[in-house]
């Protein structure tokens, strides 16, 4: 399946990279994402977003659709189509 990640702020400058269109299988979560990112552009993409197997505590993700946005943690799985936004919780 493929999903649609957006980074912004300061997050671009950490991980490298303002959009990407990853492939991952179908039982992905925000984790595989970010695994999957990580392997593309390297393992500052990993670093800029977690903490270990969390997210950083300064860091938010949501699923965006065109009716509403839902605030996701690594182990929430995503569907094929999604659109996730990785921000800086200021």
């Amino acid at each position: 399946m493929n999903v649609t990640v957006e980074l912004t702020g300061t997050l671009v400058a950490r991980t490298g990279t303002r959009k990407a269109r990853v492939a991952v299988p179908e039982d992905a979560t925000v984790a595989d994402v970010v695994e999957t990112l990580a392997d593309k552009y390297g393992p500052q993409v990993r670093a800029g977003v977690l903490d270990g197997q969390r997210l950083r505590s300064d860091t938010v993700v949501v699923r965006e659709s065109f009716d509403s946005t839902e605030t996701l943690s690594t182990g929430s799985s995503l569907e094929n189509g999604d659109t996730v936004r990785f921000s800086l919780n200021v």
